[in-house]
């Protein structure tokens, strides 16, 4: 399993990563990893995610995800690896390059089969991609079968003053 799942901040934070780290410590959704921006799962990520299907070992303790915190001071896209065809909005293309759409999300996208072009936001990434100054990542997921909770999305709210999301996309780094 080389997806993960991403959860984000819809709107700009003023709240730190460190600080929101110690959020999900005290709520035992991770405990420390060996890198300030690594965790691991706590005792209570399954009171919070919400595994479906077969994912992987499921009893506690045995979960072999990891929680990686990405930030950053302005924000930057992160994602695109997506499970699903992604299109260009209009004339309905295929995307075949959207890592590089997502690595210059701050400038206009052209269909290299067409003169159709738009920006970052107008492609329907389909939970697949999304720009942020901070994510959490789970790893080690199938996606569409890890789903955060409504338990989870509301104390991230109340953490950040902040309404949170999600995708899936094939994780940063393995």
């Amino acid at each position: 399993m080389d997806y993960s799942l991403y959860l984000y901040p819809l709107q700009p934070l003023g709240l730190a990563a460190s600080d929101l780290q110690k959020k999900l410590e005290q709520m035992a959704f991770a405990t420390p990893g060996e890198t300030p921006e690594s965790c691991l799962p706590g005792a209570n990520l399954m009171d919070y995610i919400t595994f479906l299907g077969c994912s992987p070992a499921l009893q506690r303790g045995e979960i072999e995800s990891i929680i990686r915190l990405h930030s950053a001071d302005k924000a930057f896209a992160m994602g695109g690896e997506s499970v699903v065809t992604l299109r260009y909005p209009g004339c309905q293309h295929k995307i075949d390059n959207a890592p590089a759409i997502i690595e210059h999300f701050d400038q206009p996208w052209r269909c290299p089969q067409c003169d159709n072009s738009g920006d970052f936001n107008d492609i329907n990434w389909r939970k697949s991609a999304a720009v942020a100054s901070l994510f959490i990542e789970i790893t080690a997921v199938f996606p569409k079968e890890a789903v955060p909770s409504d338990k989870l999305l509301e104390q991230l709210k109340q953490t950040s003053d902040a309404d949170w999301s999600w995708f899936y996309s094939r994780s940063q780094s393995l």
